[in-house]
């Protein structure tokens, strides 16, 4: 039997598909989060339930495991990568796996989430535990959360073309990588199979998803920071600092080798659609 991994924020958008094609291809997995249910230990899962800044609790759950695939939606991931590593250390970890994304680098370091993932990527690379980082373009997925309360919004214009990938593919990879030797302590640029602009997926996704809503409203960037200030949102004002940040930074890297080591994405937008009708 395979060893088995401890998926680390493995009940959300990207941590569970990733959850998901780990038990596919015979891993054991162990999830722990900060908020569980009692159907995933329906779907095969061990769930443990706790805080990663809680060093204990972390470290218990990383005892019997050989890997650690880390997925986080907190804003310091800098410091919450620090104390896995440092759990890591402490318990025999063999394996540290880790997402961020396809901008991430030093050039885009003036955007504070990126900058704290780019050190939180140093951390591990640091850390002398064998690792796989993972950098995918925007995913499928997050389109629904562009849809709320009846209404689908684009903000900004985002006018690059980005090579949006399904979380499925993705985990599949993530899940390859940990059964390859030869792909440790690499870097791995994750594009799917075609490019796309934010706008025409977001129009194609409303209609097929949520016919109930008629139009894409667009929002100007200057129109939302206004509306992150005066509402005291910090939702609000993150959303369009993230947006600005895209008009600006694009996909870098080359996703060539990750393709001929992980086998290359497949899952077309037409394709992820139909799941979601």
């Amino acid at each position: 039997m395979s060893e088995k991994i401890l998926v680390i924020g493995g009940t959300g958008m990207l941590g569970k598909p990733v959850a998901n094609q780990l038990k596919k291809a015979g891993f054991p997995v162990r999830l722990f989060a900060r908020k569980i249910s009692s159907d995933l230990e329906k779907e095969g899962f061990e769930v443990v339930k706790g805080d990663l800044f809680n060093t204990s609790e972390l470290e218990a759950a990383m005892q019997g495991c050989s890997g650690v695939h880390i997925n986080l939606s907190d804003s310091n991931q800098h410091a919450a990568v620090k104390q896995i590593v440092e759990s890591a250390r402490e318990t025999g970890i063999g394996t540290l796996s880790y997402i961020t994304g396809a901008s991430t680098a030093e050039e885009n370091r003036w955007f504070q989430p990126t900058n704290d993932k780019f050190l939180a990527e140093q951390e591990i690379i640091r850390s002398g535990i064998p690792y796989l980082i993972f950098r995918p373009s925007w995913f499928f997925e997050s389109l629904e959360l562009m849809v709320r309360r009846g209404k689908a919004m684009m903000i900004g214009k985002l006018p690059t073309p980005f090579r949006w990938v399904a979380a499925e593919d993705y985990g599949r990879m993530v899940a390859a990588a940990y059964q390859k030797p030869d792909a440790r302590n690499h870097i791995f640029y994750v594009f799917g199979p075609e490019p796309f602009r934010m706008r025409e997926l977001l129009v194609r996704h409303v209609h097929a998803v949520h016919p109930e809503i008629k139009k894409v409203t667009d929002i100007p960037l200057w129109m939302m920071k206004l509306i992150g200030i005066l509402s005291g949102r910090k939702e609000t004002r993150e959303a369009a600092s993230l947006f600005a940040y895209f008009e600006k930074a694009t996909e870098l890297g080359d996703a060539a080798f990750t393709n001929e080591l992980l086998g290359k994405p497949e899952i077309t937008f037409e394709r992820w659609l139909e799941t979601r009708k």
